[in-house]
């Protein structure tokens, strides 16, 4: 493998920084036996790498500023290639048909107050279809990533309960964010093999 050392112009601090809090979490994630706090656990790692990448790759939006966590999200998830993706995918075979064949994921945030249970499904929608009829790999992991960060969104804005339905969505939430998070760990540790 043959390493970009362009890369490197930012602080080797920060990406071994970055790189432990994430290890951390991921850690601190399999101890839980609460599966609310298995998510904000194993989200919070992925967060740190999703961060580290659009940090180290000075990631920019078209007015020139730090795009939002969807595109960085799309951004890391897009640095594997076919066939990782379609490994973690077949790995995540039974969480990936739940979110393909229940109701999409409505962000919370986009609600009418008045209607205080009904979100806005668009969003949610548009991942659920990618994730339901894209033939690539990475496509789908990026759909699936997007799903789930609409999810932390829910759940970090105080839109989710710990009972019913929601306690389902991260039953199915749970896995694909450890492997995903272990993952991610493993392509940044190849990339800067310094950073144990």
């Amino acid at each position: 493998m043959v390493l970009d050392t362009s890369l490197w112009t930012y602080n080797k601090d920060l990406i071994r920084f970055q790189f432990k809090i994430a290890e951390r979490w991921l850690k601190r994630g399999k101890k839980s036996h609460d599966k609310f706090a298995k998510f904000f656990f194993h989200f919070s790692g992925f967060n740190a790498l999703y961060y580290l990448w659009a940090t180290i790759e000075d990631l920019k939006n078209e007015m020139g500023k730090r795009p939002g966590e969807t595109r960085q999200i799309e951004n890391l998830l897009k640095k594997f290639n076919r066939e990782e993706a379609f490994e973690i995918l077949n790995m995540l075979s039974e969480d990936i048909n739940y979110f393909c064949k229940r109701n999409p994921i409505e962000r919370m945030d986009k609600r009418d107050p008045t209607n205080p249970f009904d979100g806005d499904p668009e969003e949610g929608k548009k991942w659920q279809k990618l994730l339901q009829e894209r033939e690539d790999s990475v496509d789908k992991m990026v759909a699936l990533g997007e799903i789930l960060y609409i999810i932390r969104s829910n759940l970090f804005h105080g839109s989710k309960s710990e009972s019913g339905d929601d306690e389902e969505i991260i039953n199915h939430s749970i896995t694909p964010l450890e492997i995903i998070l272990t993952k991610v760990l493993h392509l940044t540790e190849n990339k800067f093999p310094w950073v144990k």
